[in-house]
């Protein structure tokens, strides 16, 4: 029985969601403007920049949007200034230094790159068919926040796979709920173990909303009437991904492990309380 009471409510401290760097960033600003590069090309994909931009809305005012316990407000903005390197480049981590060296040597060594993306503000959408981003066919697309001020987000990148039609075969529903996948690694998270979950780590079809893991994760990052801080001092920006095969991810915030550990102890305390023996007065 006590086994059970310990397991229920460990549980109820347990989260699937984490994030996508160890320092817990997210955007400075909570209004956060969602753009499509106005130069960006999905040949292969066979998807217009005009079709993108009209996934944008849905993909947030369906699924993050929607969120009451959050201050988060995600505005679709129509198309960015065009970025020259939008759709041949590489799109590096700014503590990626060998992915930068890439970059910057691209065009001089003959591989199939022109040069480096640049850092953005607020979300930047486009494809890119420069597989050195994707790491696989596989793959429909790529997010790095790459542009901060301290530990806050101030511009994240989404690039769709264009060097396979994979994201264009899709319905339409499920490229709307990809971009939402993304858009929830630009905002922070990374991928969560629920299935349930937009951010599972594997495609869904027919996702349709987030999952309770979903908004327990953006609420941490986006609190109504609060701000979150930087969880260390010495962070690695990572990237987020979507894919049909994919290890599921192992990290879990610092965070949830504290609230758990601290459960534990005062669940412990509990139980030594019912296990201690009575005594008996003599009068």
């Amino acid at each position: 029985m006590k086994l059970f009471i310990l397991g229920l409510l460990i549980s109820n401290f347990s989260y699937a969601w984490t994030l996508n760097n160890n320092f817990g960033a997210y955007f400075k600003d909570s209004k956060v403007k969602v753009y499509v590069d106005e130069s960006t090309v999905c040949d292969k994909n066979q998807v217009t920049y005009s079709e993108l931009e009209g996934l944008i809305r849905p993909a947030v005012d369906d699924f993050w949007n929607k969120i009451p316990t959050t201050n988060l407000n995600l505005i679709p903005a129509g198309f960015s200034v065009p970025i020259t390197t939008i759709n041949e480049g590489r799109l590096c981590s700014p503590t990626d230094d060998q992915c930068i060296q890439e970059g910057t040597n691209a065009g001089n060594d003959g591989t199939p790159a022109d040069g480096l993306i640049p850092a953005v503000n607020d979300i930047v959408i486009a494809c890119n068919s420069n597989p050195l981003n994707f790491g696989g066919g596989n793959v429909l697309a790529v997010t790095i926040p790459n542009k901060f001020s301290g530990k806050k987000i101030v511009g994240a990148i989404i690039l769709i796979n264009d060097s396979s039609d994979t994201f264009g075969r899709l319905s339409r529903s499920d490229q709307i709920a990809v971009i939402a996948h993304e858009i929830g690694h630009a905002l922070g998270l990374g991928h969560s173990e629920d299935q349930s979950a937009l951010m599972y780590y594997r495609t869904v079809q027919l996702r349709q909303a987030l999952g309770q893991d979903d908004i327990d994760g953006i609420s941490y990052l986006y609190p109504i009437g609060g701000d979150l801080y930087g969880l260390s001092d010495d962070g690695i920006i990572s990237c987020g991904t979507v894919t049909s095969k994919e290890t599921p991810p192992s990290n879990s915030p610092p965070l949830q492990m504290g609230i758990t550990f601290a459960s534990l102890i005062v669940i412990f305390e509990i139980l030594k309380l019912f296990n201690r023996p009575k005594t008996r007065t003599t009068p």
